[in-house]
């Protein structure tokens, strides 16, 4: 069956999360974007910031993520997950290096479009929880994890929220507890 190479930076760095959308994924290695930062700007329908990738003026900085191939059925449903055309626009030729051998490749990820974008916007913590505990499952610099730590979470208002829920679940069967990995 022919694979696809993804790279994750957001909650989908947490194997455990990506597997429940896409049970084909197997990690491959860690890469970096260079020229890109994470924020946490991206409209969510439940009126938080989701994770996306912005690029920067600064060549030197660079967004963590690691690189899962993903056979082409799940690809369809990585699209539903991501809400591509829905505020998500899958790349097909997003221009990573990898970690391991320093091999540049193009490979796939999601960024927001450009009206989904709201700079006000905080993650809810459970979300924050999420891509720290897959930066940590994965080891991503140590610095790299700090820099995601201070961003700025909020508490979700819906407790019983199923995406909440979801989270939690993930984290555990990580055997990451929530409160920032």
């Amino acid at each position: 069956m022919k694979k696809l190479i993804y790279f994750a930076y957001g909650s989908n760095l947490l194997t455990e999360r990506l597997r429940a959308r896409c049970p084909s994924a197997q990690p491959v290695g860690i890469a970096v974007a260079p020229g890109y930062r994470l924020i946490f700007s991206k409209q969510s329908v439940d009126k938080s910031g989701k994770a996306t990738l912005e690029k920067t003026v600064k060549p030197e900085q660079k967004a963590y993520g690691v690189l899962f191939k993903i056979e082409t059925d799940d690809h369809l449903a990585l699209d539903r997950a991501e809400g591509k055309g829905n505020g998500y626009d899958r790349i097909e030729n997003f221009s990573v290096t990898s970690l391991h051998d320093t091999i540049q490749a193009e490979v796939m990820t999601y960024l927001a479009s450009a009206d989904a974008i709201d700079p006000m916007l905080k993650p809810f913590d459970w979300y924050k929880d999420l891509v720290i505990g897959g930066a940590v499952q994965h080891k991503l610099p140590k610095l790299y994890i700090a820099s995601l730590r201070a961003f700025t979470s909020i508490i979700d208002p819906k407790p019983d929220r199923k995406s909440r829920k979801d989270a939690i679940a993930a984290l555990k069967l990580a055997s990451l507890s929530g409160s920032n990995g």
